[in-house]
């Protein structure tokens, strides 16, 4: 802190000249309390600030005090302790926002994707043929035309095909998708779930 820098904010009494003798005196002592307390050379630095605004703030009281180093270190634990408490409330804010978009409901691209991951994850239990056309088409995006040419099939086949390859897909993923007890649906992923979805999805499969 410098007196010399503009000393004082306008409507406070300037330090006497002990007291910033003292001041120049503990500040090293004091920093390095801070860093240790604090574990951030930054937020020491910050945290002295805040001291020496106490000290320009609350100078009447040093008179009342019998000694001046005692109060300058009340005052640096009451700052301290001010500090930390609001640590303490910003982290408690921040925890407590993430618990609330944690819970929102996901997004149309986050459902997206999730559908997505189920879909890869449930062709194999599908018929071969179903899995096929499932994937050029719904995965791949490739024109159904194009799908008809690679299968071998006409257009209306493949049509068809995919109408029954896409049932059969939508009743794999309900039955995932009501199975998990814990996280409720879409791509839950506790060991519970991998059970249940690996037994009745394969059964499911050997009916489609």
């Amino acid at each position: 802190m410098s007196e010399e820098a503009g000393g004082p904010p306008n409507g406070l009494r300037p330090l006497s000249p002990e007291l910033v003798a003292i001041l120049a005196e503990v500040h090293r002592h004091f920093l390095q309390f801070l860093k240790r307390a604090l574990g951030s050379a930054a937020d020491a630095e910050d945290v002295m600030q805040q001291f020496y605004l106490r000290v320009l703030l609350k100078s009447a009281d040093v008179r009342r005090q019998t000694s001046t180093r005692i109060w300058l270190r009340r005052v640096l634990m009451s700052v301290l302790n001010d500090d930390r408490r609001r640590t303490a409330r910003r982290r408690r804010a921040e925890a407590d926002f993430a618990r609330k978009e944690a819970a929102l409901p996901p997004t149309e691209e986050e459902l997206d994707a999730f559908i997505c991951m189920c879909l890869h994850k449930l062709l194999p239990v599908l018929k071969p043929e179903y899995a096929e056309v499932l994937r050029l088409v719904d995965l791949e995006e490739i024109p159904r035309a194009a799908v008809a040419g690679r299968l071998g099939l006409s257009l209306n086949a493949t049509t068809v095909r995919l109408h029954r390859a896409r049932h059969a897909m939508r009743r794999a993923l309900e039955l995932t998708c009501e199975m998990c007890p814990v996280h409720g649906y879409l791509d839950c992923s506790c060991d519970y779930t991998k059970r249940r979805r690996l037994n009745q999805t394969r059964a499911e499969g050997r009916r489609l």
